[in-house]
C-alpha cells in the first residue's frame, strides 16, 4: 500500500469514528413519540428539552387575537413563544406558527413552521404541538 492509499484509509477511518462519536438524532417520528409522552409544559428541539414549565416560577400567557402563546420564567430571562395563524384545536389540527425561544446564550427564531396538535389535555387546556420538519415540540395552554 502506497502512502496516498494509507492517507485515504486513515481519513476514512477518522471520518467513521467522528460520525460514531457525534451520535445520531433520532428520526422525527421517534422524537414525536417521546415528546407526546412527556408530562407538563415544555419546549424541546431535536429531542433536547430547552425549557420546562415550573408553576412556581413560570408564567403562561395566551392571547386569542392575534393567537400567541408565551411560557416564561418570572424574570422573562427564559421563555418560548409561538405566534400562530389561528388558535389550534383538536388532535390532528395543523396550524402555521413562528417560534421564538431563549437558549443559555441566544434568542432563536424560526418562522413559518407547521405545528400539528398531537395531544390535548382538556382538564388544564394543554396542547402538545409538534413540528416534524424542525423537530420542535411545544406544550402550550389555553386558560379557561
Amino acid at each position: 500500500m502506497d502512502m496516498h492509499q494509507k492517507v485515504l484509509m486513515l481519513a476514512g477511518l477518522c471520518a467513521a469514528v467522528a460520525l460514531s462519536l457525534s451520535g445520531c438524532v433520532p428520526d422525527s417520528s421517534g422524537l414525536e413519540q417521546k415528546f407526546t409522552g412527556s408530562d407538563g409544559a415544555g419546549f424541546s428541539v431535536k429531542g433536547s428539552v430547552i425549557h420546562s414549565f415550573d408553576p412556581v416560577t413560570w408564567q403562561v400567557v395566551f392571547s386569542a387575537s392575534p393567537c400567541e402563546f408565551t411560557v416564561c420564567s418570572d424574570s422573562m430571562s427564559d421563555y418560548y413563544t409561538l405566534r400562530c395563524s389561528r388558535v389550534p384545536g383538536d388532535v390532528g389540527d395543523v396550524v402555521e406558527c413562528d417560534a421564538e425561544w431563549t437558549t443559555y446564550s441566544d434568542i432563536k427564531v424560526r418562522k413559518g413552521l407547521d405545528f400539528e396538535v398531537v395531544r390535548t389535555d382538556k382538564a388544564d387546556g394543554a396542547l402538545w404541538l409538534w413540528c416534524s420538519s424542525a423537530r420542535i415540540g411545544a406544550v402550550v395552554m389555553i386558560p379557561e
